[in-house]
C-alpha cells in the first residue's frame, strides 16, 4: 500500500512539474549564467525515471571572468543531485503541492536564500574591483600629493623652467640613480636654457618627489603651455642629462620615446637635435 501510495504521489507531482528548462551558460569574460545548487534530494522521479532533487536556482553575473552578483531566481528540480543542464521550474503552487504530498520538506519558505556560501562565491569579484579602485586610489592621491610638492617647490620659477627641471628629475628617477654631478648639471643646464638659477637642494627634493615610471598624461604635461620651441628646450635638456655618462641604456631611450611623444614631437625631430647636441666636429 506505501509503495502505490508513493507511486501515485510521484505521478501526480510529475505531471504538475511541467517542461524541462536549459539553464544558461553566460560564456565569454562577461555575462549573466544560471547555477542550481542542492537543498534536498527526494523520492520523486522525471518521465525517464530518474530521481529529482530540489535546488536553488540562482543567476550569476561575472565581469572578466569575476563574480560579481548572485541573486535568487526560485525552487527548481534537477537530476543528479542538481548537477545538471537543464532543471523543472517549481512555483509556489507546486511547492505547496510537493508540501502537501510530503515529498518535500515542510519548512521550506517559500522563497530560497541565499546561503553564507551563496553569498561568499557570489560576489567576492566585487570585493576584488573594490580592493583595486582601493589601490588605484592610493597611488593615485600620493602621485597627487608628490605633483602639489612639486609644484611647490617650483613656485615663482618660469614655466620652461620649471618643465626643464622637472621633466629632468624624472628622467634621472627612471635611470634609478642620482648623483651630486647631475645635480650639478641640472642646475647649470636650467641656469643656461632659463636664465634662472635652481639650487641644488630643492632639485633633490624635487627628484625624491619624481615619479618612477610617468604615466602618458604626465608625459604630456611637461610640456603643458608651452611653445614648440620651449618643448624642443625640455626634450633637449633631458637628451643633455641623460647623455652626461655617454651611453643611453634602454630605460632611457624609452624615456625620451615617451617624452617626445606626449610633447608631440616627430622622431625625425629627435634624431636631428640628437645629432646636434652630440655630433663630432670635423677634422681640419
Amino acid at each position: 500500500m506505501r509503495f502505490l501510495t508513493l507511486c501515485a504521489t510521484a505521478l501526480i507531482f510529475s505531471l504538475c512539474i511541467g517542461e524541462q528548462a536549459e539553464a544558461r551558460r553566460g560564456g565569454g569574460a562577461s555575462g549573466t549564467a544560471e547555477q542550481l545548487s542542492l537543498i534536498t534530494e527526494t523520492q520523486l522521479t522525471n518521465d525517464q525515471g530518474q530521481l529529482l532533487s530540489l535546488c536553488h536556482l540562482t543567476e550569476n553575473r561575472h565581469v572578466l571572468f569575476l563574480p560579481v552578483w548572485r541573486s535568487s531566481l526560485g525552487y527548481a528540480m534537477a537530476i543528479n543531485k542538481c548537477d545538471a543542464e537543464s532543471y523543472y521550474p517549481v512555483d509556489a503552487e507546486k511547492l505547496t503541492l510537493g508540501k502537501v504530498l510530503g515529498e518535500l520538506p515542510e519548512d521550506l519558505p517559500d522563497q530560497p536564500k541565499l546561503s553564507v556560501s551563496d553569498m561568499i562565491s557570489g560576489f567576492w569579484g566585487l570585493g576584488v574591483f573594490a580592493l583595486l579602485l582601493g589601490v588605484a586610489g592610493i597611488k593615485w592621491a600620493g602621485r597627487s600629493a608628490r605633483t602639489s610638492k612639486r609644484k611647490a617647490e617650483m613656485k615663482g620659477a618660469a614655466p620652461a623652467a620649471v618643465k626643464a627641471i622637472d621633466a629632468m628629475c624624472h628622467a634621472a628617477k627612471a635611470d634609478g640613480r642620482l648623483d651630486d654631478s647631475e645635480i650639478a648639471l641640472m642646475s647649470d643646464i636650467a641656469k643656461q636654457m632659463t636664465g634662472e638659477p635652481f639650487d641644488e637642494a630643492r632639485i633633490r627634493r624635487m627628484y625624491d618627489l619624481a615619479e618612477a615610471k610617468p604615466t602618458e598624461h604626465q608625459f604630456a604635461s611637461f610640456g603643458s603651455g608651452l611653445s614648440p620651441d620651449q618643448k624642443r628646450m625640455v626634450l633637449q635638456a633631458v637628451l643633455m642629462i641623460i647623455g652626461s655618462d655617454g651611453d643611453l641604456d634602454k630605460r632611457e631611450t624609452d624615456f625620451v620615446q615617451k617624452l617626445a611623444h606626449g610633447l608631440k614631437i616627430s622622431g625625425a625631430e629627435v634624431k636631428a637635435l640628437f645629432q646636434s647636441m652630440y655630433a663630432k666636429p670635423a677634422e681640419a
